[in-house]
């Protein structure tokens, strides 16, 4: 196993783990109608990725200490080369994927940047009813839906979890924030792949390292009066919403963790 690239070793955990250093933020303008404008944002930053594959490859060669700057360099380059360049130009995907979106809702605006090890993506919606955003699914490779080694990819769906109950006089709107973590312990609410096999701290270790600068957020802008909400913070008539590695590693080991939860007046 010494011998193994940092390309294969890269690969590897690219399909165990799906890993990457993810910043995604989901927000909602929610007008007094149920009807507004929802943006996906996510950078993914696969450097921590490259450089924790290196150290496992020095490991596994017996060698100790940190590795070179000359050593991270050649093995981020061969993970560029290693990898498969994802579609730039969404150009050529825009229309059928527009086609594929529910009645109602429309892609104002997309944006991906693929910089190499880093991954940026921009999309803004319109819709007429916010229940409507769960329903959108982004396109893979070849326009079908593709089971990865490790599961699907996390953000499939980006906003998959929003779950929207009209309770007469109120609305509650809760969303299961998508946790892109393999599972350590139990099931993994909102996520994909995973298992109950324990992680060995070792492996967490590892896995701490290619996450170390995670984060998820959500926030719902809106003129409805807010009567209750479980948001980390406010902000005027914005409700914030924010994850970081520990609460993503909490929520991967709970059997029911608790996400956005917002009850507003009509």
């Amino acid at each position: 196993m010494a011998k193994r690239g940092v390309g294969a070793i890269v690969c590897l955990f690219l399909g165990l783990l799906l890993a990457g250093c993810f910043d995604v933020e989901q927000s909602l303008r929610l007008e007094r109608d149920l009807s507004g404008q929802a943006s996906f944002s996510m950078t993914v930053n696969l450097e921590p990725l490259a450089d924790m594959a290196v150290r496992m490859q020095r490991g596994m060669a017996g060698k100790q200490g940190e590795p070179t700057p000359a050593e991270l360099a050649a093995a981020r380059k061969e993970f560029i080369a290693s990898r498969k360049k994802s579609d730039t130009d969404f150009t050529a995907k825009r229309a059928a994927f527009e086609k594929s979106l529910p009645p109602g809702v429309k892609l104002l605006d997309s944006r991906v940047d693929d910089q190499g090890l880093k991954v940026v993506a921009h999309f803004t919606f319109s819709f007429d009813n916010v229940a409507k955003l769960s329903q959108i699914q982004f396109p893979s490779e070849g326009g079908q839906q593709q089971q990865q080694p490790g599961g699907k990819n996390p953000f499939d769906q980006p906003f998959g979890g929003l779950r929207v109950v009209d309770e007469g006089s109120t609305i509650l709107v809760t969303s299961v924030p998508t946790n892109p973590l393999p599972n350590t312990q139990g099931s993994k609410p909102g996520g994909s792949g995973g298992g109950d096999q324990a992680m060995p701290p070792e492996a967490k270790k590892q896995l701490e390292e290619a996450f170390k600068g995670l984060h998820i957020g959500f926030k719902i802008d809106t003129p409805l009066t807010v009567l209750s909400s479980n948001a980390t913070r406010r902000e005027g008539s914005t409700l914030y919403w924010d994850y970081d590695l520990d609460s993503m590693i909490k929520m991967s080991q709970q059997q029911a963790a608790e996400g956005v939860r917002a009850r507003f007046r009509k």
